[in-house]
């Protein structure tokens, strides 16, 4: 099964995914992206919008390639929909 890093950016640094997570395939990676994002969400309801507008979530596969990168307004606004 291939591995997949999940990393969060923002404006207050990078929240690294250094052991990164056994998925089945990309489509399985966007649905843990969507997952995360929307965890993300619940948590940061306070936080101002153009904070949140710079949150990107980020998949890089086992060669070190990123493969995916959702913003989290994408995931709010329902146009990333996994």
């Amino acid at each position: 099964m291939p591995l997949y890093y999940i990393d969060v950016r923002s404006r207050f640094g990078v929240d690294e995914d250094c052991d990164g997570v056994d998925l089945p395939d990309l489509a399985a990676a966007r649905v843990e992206v969507l997952r995360i994002g929307h965890r993300l969400l619940e948590r940061w309801t306070e936080m101002p919008p153009d904070a949140r507008s710079e949150i990107i979530i980020e998949v890089i596969d086992e060669r070190l390639k990123k493969v995916l990168r959702v913003s989290l307004p994408e995931i709010q606004q329902g146009s990333f929909v996994g």
